[in-house]
């Protein structure tokens, strides 16, 4: 797999989308289930969050940050879109809160904080960067050894799977081609074993490999509606940690953790 294809869009700014993504994404199913994954695997592996500092690149309007803030951790949220930076800051406000924020580019996130993190959150970012490996070194030098990096990114196989059932057998990598153009479609899905090799290299251990949305995303609406939410809930993050069934998640979320 290539690490950079001839794609050189430039990364996704979604300052014209905040309001849409607050409303239809994460108020949603699919965006209640990611949180319940994210909750589900730091619960797992006894991420010790009491005083952790925490950085959130690329964290948008902070729905999981915000969680951890609640549990005693001191966050620190970068995103390039001013409107993203600005919900972040009212969910914190409202909860009364402390958030440290910068608006800079995962690329300077070195120059805007210089220190190391116990804990980084790197959540639906890659796939929209023009060249996703690229960023990998830049988070693993802000994680402290003994650190964990929190790296959620759009899965190539759950891509393809829903590709093909949606009878794109022609070309089931590529996106959908109007979506794509507009800007609403992630730009590289990602094969989450050269994500595991790459951090390997970094010198992490992938400690949590789950599939999210493995069942919702690949379950007809209609049984959907007819077995419940709670009951497809159950059932993705059952099946997330499993094998072979993590491999279709339409996103993949490790828990890597940096060799001291």
């Amino acid at each position: 797999m290539s690490t950079k294809d001839t794609d050189t869009r430039p990364d996704r700014n979604f300052d014209d989308l905040a309001a849409r993504f607050a409303r239809t994404i994460y108020a949603t199913p699919r965006g209640q289930l990611r949180l319940m994954a994210l909750r589900a695997d730091f619960a797992d592996m006894n991420i010790a969050l009491s005083d952790a500092s925490v950085l959130d690149i690329g964290g948008g309007q902070g729905q999981f940050s915000l969680e951890l803030a609640q549990q005693g951790a001191a966050v620190s949220l970068c995103d390039i879109s001013a409107e993203m930076l600005q919900l972040a800051r009212d969910q914190f406000a409202a909860q009364q809160l402390p958030l440290t924020v910068k608006q800079c580019a995962l690329q300077d996130v070195a120059a805007e904080f210089p220190q190391p993190f116990d804990i980084v959150l790197n959540h639906a970012v890659l796939e929209w960067l023009e060249d996703p490996f690229a960023a990998l070194p830049l988070l693993a030098e802000r994680v402290k050894p003994g650190g964990w990096l929190s790296l959620m990114f759009y899965n190539l196989h759950g891509h393809q799977f829903r590709q093909l059932m949606n009878g794109r057998t022609h070309a089931p990598q590529s996106a959908n081609p109007r979506l794509r153009d507009e800007g609403n479609a992630p730009q590289h899905p990602l094969d989450p074993d050269a994500i595991e090799q790459a951090l390997n290299t970094l010198g992490f251990n992938v400690e949590r490999w789950r599939g999210i949305r493995c069942v919702h995303d690949h379950m007809h609406q209609k049984i959907r509606d007819r077995i419940g939410q709670d009951a497809v809930n159950k059932a993705d993050l059952e099946f997330g940690t499993l094998q072979p069934y993590r491999q279709f998640g339409r996103y993949v979320h490790f828990l890597a953790r940096k060799q001291g």
